[in-house]
């Protein structure tokens, strides 16, 4: 095809793109960063990346930079021209060839991986802006692929665009992300940071992602995110001197405080102690040696964690990262300061402990050497396993790798055998505690068991001195005593005959008494009482309003249902209060109370709710808390249906899971029983007033669980459908 000022043609057909492409790209993380390296090969000071994620599956993506830009005859001849060796320009001076990422010359098919439709924007200090369309969407296998010249493009960020006077900006639309989950910005730029060697770089690169149509458009600059101060020992042969960004101690983690929180000294190896660099025959295409040595040189830090549980790392450092975008256990080869191997631990296949403790970024360009064979694997992201070159990085990093796990070993060791002597120290202390204890027991029980001894001796004499006194006393005493006592006596019982005879026949009265004043245990329960006392008065009133109206007439139906409907709810409140008023700490006499509603659902379960039939389970995530304002009754009524049903349905097991995820509040209801035995079209229909679908069902435990959730608590249920086996129920607020 011939070009033409609005069209250039590229050397290949879409087939042979295909062809070629196919597998280059695993994600869309390689590719985008694939896009950011032409940029910085063009020679930018600054590569911008800009997200627009509002609409995930059709996301806008803006990769631009201050390059040197491209016009006509840069497109015509270079662009287009896939498979071109950029390194063998007769233009380009040595120096810049050696700085150079790209080699292949098809980094360009990074676009169309991401997107089937993109557009070029470039300008240069002798040629204006131009913008060019490619258009693969119903392109045939045969067709052609060109750039088509456009007159104009709306991007969105121009304001920032406009600012370079050259530069290029690879715009792509309908670019699919919706894999990319709830990443933050934070996450994003972690990850991005791995695929550079930043420090290295002649410029810097800039992020921004929109999720919402109302964010701003803000840029962020990348940089990477180590969390050095967590490393307990670490190899650096850089001229930038990563030691510098170590702790001077760190805590190694254990269940004894006293153990944890001692400090350890961080471990820096000395790099003569390991062969990094020389120089060596190579393989070539052909299999035979290179005629010549070729140097090498493998430079970097390698380091070791001193833990990679995020509750023990961040204590160490606050900037520890790990989530499913940045992993801190890898050690990332780069080679020409780009990302070649995201983890090369995979080719060392070190299974020792602690080898997942280890982190690292290392640089061997050797493995691109302009003057050796490209040994790149089809998809730009590894190499072979038994190239000579892959070969010589391993033996050189395994000795590295080595003497940092055995560091950790032992300090792990040590750990250990503190804490062993600690427990060793507290038993003996508890032993000999106890014994003393035993000691001054004894002693004391001996000195307490002679002292009254000794005094029920004395007593015992003074007693029969007493006897023997006044027993000759006593006798007489007694004597003249039986005397008179017998005269009272027969007076007595005379006196007593009179009153009986002169109330034959009357009633015998019984008096009752009311406490004046009550206890402070009766006062409790009084309160206690005061819930039951207002929902019966509830009852009350509506039963009477009920009669009134159906005395009047006017007593429909409906009406019928919304008295059966309150009623239940009152009968519900008095099950809920009798459920849990008599361990209840909290004054169960207020309607409401102010406290950490996940802590009052897992008293609950563990206190009132167990239940010999169902086996209850609550997990709260990550020790969320949940303060707000709620009434208990209202709870309680929740939890005690939803185990009702769960019994209903045969379940063995009911989880009741609650996680805070910052925007929103999740309560998780989930049992393992027969779940929904009947085939609803709208399983909403279990929330109606009334309408049971099981054989022991009323249809009123539902539809209070939803009154409560929606109108008390201000949130949304929904039943979990296609659930096998079990049923669950899932509450956001």
């Amino acid at each position: 095809m011939q070009n033409t000022d609005d069209k250039i043609y590229f050397n290949f057909t879409y087939f042979a793109i295909k062809l070629l492409g196919k597998g280059l790209y695993s994600n869309a993380w390689t590719a985008i960063a694939e896009l950011v390296a032409n940029g910085f090969d063009a020679g930018a000071k600054t590569v911008k990346i800009y997200v627009d994620m509002t609409d995930k599956e059709h996301s806008i993506v803006e990769i631009f930079d201050d390059g040197t830009g491209m016009g006509y005859s840069d497109l015509a001849e270079k662009y287009t021209f896939l498979g071109r060796d950029k390194r063998a320009d007769e233009a380009i001076s040595e120096n810049l060839k050696q700085q150079l990422m790209g080699r292949k010359g098809i980094g360009k098919l990074a676009a169309l991986y991401l997107s089937n439709k993109y557009y070029i924007i470039s300008k240069t200090k002798n040629d204006p802006e131009t913008i060019w369309c490619l258009d693969s969407a119903g392109a045939t296998d045969s067709d052609m692929p060109c750039l088509q010249h456009l007159p104009s493009l709306k991007i969105e960020t121009k304001n920032q665009w406009d600012t370079y006077l050259t530069g290029t900006m690879i715009h792509l639309t309908n670019v699919d992300l919706k894999n990319f989950g709830q990443m933050s910005i934070a996450g994003f730029k972690a990850r991005l940071s791995d695929f550079y060697l930043l420090e290295a770089l002649t410029g810097h690169l800039e992020v921004c992602i929109r999720k919402q149509a109302s964010d701003p458009i803000h840029f962020e600059c990348v940089e990477k995110s180590v969390a050095f101060k967590n490393m307990y020992a670490m190899f650096d042969n850089t001229e930038i001197n990563f030691k510098t960004h170590l702790a001077k101690y760190v805590t190694i983690h254990s269940n004894i405080e006293e153990v944890r929180d001692k400090k350890r000294d961080v471990q820096i190896l000395d790099c003569k102690d390991f062969q990094t660099s020389g120089e060596k025959n190579f393989y070539l295409d052909n299999g035979e040696l290179s005629k010549y040595d070729i140097p090498y040189k493998m430079t970097g830090w390698i380091g070791i964690h001193a833990s990679i549980r995020r509750e023990d790392a961040i204590l160490n450092d606050e900037n520890y990262l790990r989530n499913k975008v940045y992993r801190p256990n890898q050690l990332r080869l780069y080679v020409r300061k780009k990302l070649a191997i995201e983890n090369f631990l995979d080719y060392v296949k070190n299974t020792q402990a602690f080898s997942n403790y280890i982190e690292g970024e290392i640089s061997f360009d050797v493995l691109d050497d302009n003057r050796l064979s490209d040994i790149a694997t089809s998809n730009r992201q590894g190499f072979p396993e038994d190239n000579d070159r892959i070969e010589l990085l391993i033996n050189i990093v395994k000795p590295i790798i080595g003497k940092l796990i055995r560091l950790r070993s032992s300090v792990g060791l040590q750990v250990k055998q503190e804490e062993k002597e600690y427990s060793e120290r507290q038993l003996l202390i508890v032993q000999i505690a106890e014994q003393e204890e035993r000691e001054q027991y004894q002693k004391a029980e001996m000195l307490r068991k002679k002292a009254e001894t000794e005094k029920k001796q004395e007593i015992f004499l003074r007693k029969q001195a007493e006897i023997r006194r006044f027993a000759e006393i006593e006798r007489r005493r007694m004597a003249e005593e039986s005397e008179r006592k017998a005269a009272e006596a027969k007076k007595i019982a005379e006196e007593k005959a009179k009153q009986l005879k002169s109330h034959l026949g009357s009633e015998k009265k019984r008096n009752e008494f009311l406490f004046e004043s009550m206890d402070e245990n009766q006062i409790d329960f009084a309160k206690k009482l005061h819930m039951l006392k207002i929902n019966v008065i509830t009852m009350q009133t509506i039963l009477k309003n009920a009669i009134m109206k159906l005395q009047r007439g006017k007593y429909s139906e409906k009406k019928a249902w919304e008295t059966l409907e309150k009623i239940s709810y009152s009968i519900a409140r008095i099950k809920a209060v009798l459920s849990y008023s008599a361990i209840a700490k909290f004054d169960t006499k207020d309607e409401l109370m102010q406290g950490d509603m996940f802590q009052f659902i897992y008293e609950y379960c563990n206190t009132v709710l167990i239940n010999e039939s169902v086996k209850i389970k609550a997990v709260i995530v990550d020790r969320a808390k949940y303060n707000t304002k709620f009434a208990p009754q209202d709870i309680a009524i929740l939890l005690e249906n939803v185990l009702s049903n769960s019994q209903k349905h045969a379940a063995k097991n009911l989880i009741i899971q609650m996680e805070d995820r910052g925007d929103k509040i999740l309560i998780s209801l989930k049992d393992d029983g027969s779940g929904i035995e009947q085939k609803l079209d709208n399983v909403d229909e279990l929330f109606e007033f009334g309408k049971g679908y099981t054989k022991p069902g009323t249809g009123i435990g539902l539809y209070h669980v939803r009154e409560i959730v929606e109108q008390k608590l201000h949130g949304k249920i929904n039943i979990v459908e296609d659930l096998e086996p079990g049923f669950e129920l899932l509450i956001r607020i």
